[in-house]
């Protein structure tokens, strides 16, 4: 009887090491999901897949963070342009102006406009550096397999009690214990910082086709 009960014991904890990568990846979003959604009970599990990770200038956290650092300083930059283009209205509604209000108001516009191209111009300075920096982190990215990456579709309730569908992509390491990076698909600024990421590469790429192209023709 007691042989019985060892090797049950035992049949037990070789099953529950058996756990498919699927199976394990829901047991830590199920976890996470507990501590990020408003309305954890009415979190619905949809769909679940599981395919190879590899390396990407789109999944490197250190890389997303510049990124997300250069998307806020475009934000910057277009408000300050922005602010260039009301000021610049303003400049031309006075221009004409011979009366000493209306000369203030230019001037007033004037220097608004100077002190808005000043920001712009730092911002534009900021930007170029953090695209440099992305750059130059993207040529050590090589595409090595590292671990797992989870697509995961699930139903839950807003704040509001609205019901919804939620998109979200993790990434596990190899032995699926822990999430290395996650993203939610609807994220409309993730998807900018992407597009940012994708322009600092591509720039890189071009700059070196040109001056390869000068070279041969040197």
């Amino acid at each position: 009887m007691k042989n019985v009960i060892i090797m049950a014991l035992t049949a037990i904890f070789i099953l529950s090491g058996c756990k498919s990568k699927e199976e394990k990846a829901l047991e830590i979003i199920k976890n996470e999901m507990f501590k990020t959604l408003y309305d954890f009970e009415s979190y619905q599990p949809i769909e679940t897949k599981v395919d190879s990770a590899f390396l990407s200038v789109y999944t490197d956290s250190v890389i997303i963070k510049y990124g997300y650092i250069l998307n806020e300083f475009l934000k910057d930059a277009n408000e300050a342009l922005k602010e260039i283009k009301e000021a610049h209205s303003s400049m031309d509604i006075w221009s004409d102006s011979y009366s000493e209000y209306g000369r203030e108001q230019y001037y007033k516009a004037k220097e608004k406009a100077d002190k808005e191209l000043k920001k712009a111009n730092l911002y534009i300075e900021i930007m170029n550096a953090q695209s440099d920096t992305i750059k130059q982190l993207a040529q050590n990215i090589k595409p090595e397999f590292y671990g797992w990456k989870v697509t995961h579709k699930f139903r839950c309730k807003t704040k509001g009690g609205n019901s919804t569908i939620g998109n979200y992509i993790y990434y596990f390491d190899r032995n699926v214990k822990n999430i290395i990076y996650q993203e939610d698909t609807e994220d409309e600024d993730l998807a900018k910082v992407k597009n940012l990421i994708k322009e600092a590469i591509e720039k890189e790429a071009t700059e070196n086709e040109k001056t390869n192209h000068n070279n041969i023709e040197e």
